[in-house]
């Protein structure tokens, strides 16, 4: 077996796998079991923004729990599928084994628990630099192409001229702004990135959670096809407390936003796993997701005045919103061998 110098992907027993999910789901559920039990009123006074932040740190606080079983396994279990397949002598299991383990360890290089959430490798930084924006450009995009699309759909009430945006820069200037729009919007616009990129933060607990730890486990015991479809699937769950108390889908009741959610996550977490694989880390993909939440605003710059937005069927969050991500993602499951490729180092 040729020398690896990469961190190798372990064979995590599928009980590790299956706790990992119970915790991840229990910890969120758990977090968010306060606000689904409070008043309404009692709701709106709580720190939502302490909720919030701890619900999104629940998948890499279950990741690193279940990294401390998996590291325990012995290397034959767990990298075993890395080995050269050689003929045992009769009576000589334990001896083989014994060899196979050492062979192993001494030929790659297992995961450190930064390996193993997805946090590093962080080189080369130029790939790191050239998939982090690609992340962020790519999810501004989808953002902003969804409103478009909403409006050719009779979906979204899509206005060009953006007259919320227009109102609002003329109540700041506080004359009329018609001069300033294009300097307003490129002023907006890095006000938008800038957020996503201090949101990165709030996003890369989640992500160490579902891509950084358990997606390649899962696409290395199911297939990609399937990784995408169970990772999304409890990724949607895991959004269930939220979802009842009102986030994300405020017009639909729970078990509608729970299949809106799942859905959205297994698209738009597809995509995820996508930039994850191919750049070796969680970063990209805790960046997309920053550029998802700073790039919000712009379904409200773009809409006509008095409109009420449906989330369920516009924005990114919508339906309409997911066809673009979704087209790619059917391209990159068609060439899934070399679009989910782990990245070398």
């Amino acid at each position: 077996m040729p020398v690896r110098t990469a961190p190798a992907t372990p064979r995590t027993p599928l009980v590790i796998m299956s706790t990992y999910l119970i915790l991840a789901l229990a910890l969120g559920w758990l977090i968010g079991l306060p606000l689904v039990l409070m008043e309404a009123p009692d709701r709106h006074a709580a720190p939502l923004d302490i909720f919030f932040n701890l619900f999104m740190l629940s998948p890499a606080l279950a990741a690193v729990a279940v990294h401390v079983m998996e590291r325990r396994q012995p290397a034959q279990v767990l990298y075993g599928h890395l080995a050269r397949t050689r003929e045992s002598e009769p009576d000589a299991d334990a001896e083989h084994d014994s060899a196979a383990d050492v062979e192993i360890t001494t030929r790659l290089r297992p995961q450190t628990v930064t390996d193993a959430l997805g946090i590093t490798p962080l080189r080369p930084v130029s790939r790191l630099i050239s998939w982090s924006v690609l992340g962020l450009l790519l999810f501004f995009a989808f953002s902003m192409a969804a409103l478009p699309i909403g409006g050719l759909l009779g979906v979204y009430a899509f206005d060009p001229s953006m007259p919320v945006f227009v109102q609002d820069l003329g109540q700041r200037l506080g004359h009329d702004p018609t001069e300033f729009i294009a300097t307003g919007l490129m002023v907006e616009a890095g006000i938008i990135f800038a957020a996503a990129l201090g949101f990165v933060f709030l996003h890369v607990g989640a992500e160490i959670g579902w891509r950084g730890w358990f997606f390649p486990r899962a696409q290395l015991r199911w297939g990609t096809t399937r990784a995408v479809l169970i990772t999304g699937a409890a990724n949607g769950l895991w959004y269930a407390p939220l979802l009842a108390v009102g986030f994300f889908y405020d017009q639909a009741d729970v078990f509608q936003a729970m299949g809106l959610m799942i859905v959205f996550c297994i698209i738009i977490g597809g995509v995820l796993a996508w930039l994850r694989m191919r750049s070796g880390s969680v970063w990209p993909a805790a960046f997309a997701q920053s550029m998802i939440t700073a790039a919000t605003i712009l379904a409200y710059w773009f809409t006509s005045f008095g409109e009420q937005l449906d989330f369920r069927q516009a924005t990114l969050q919508g339906w309409s919103g997911w066809l673009l991500p979704a087209a790619l993602l059917g391209v990159l499951l068609l060439t899934r061998r070399r679009s989910f490729a782990p990245a070398s180092a």
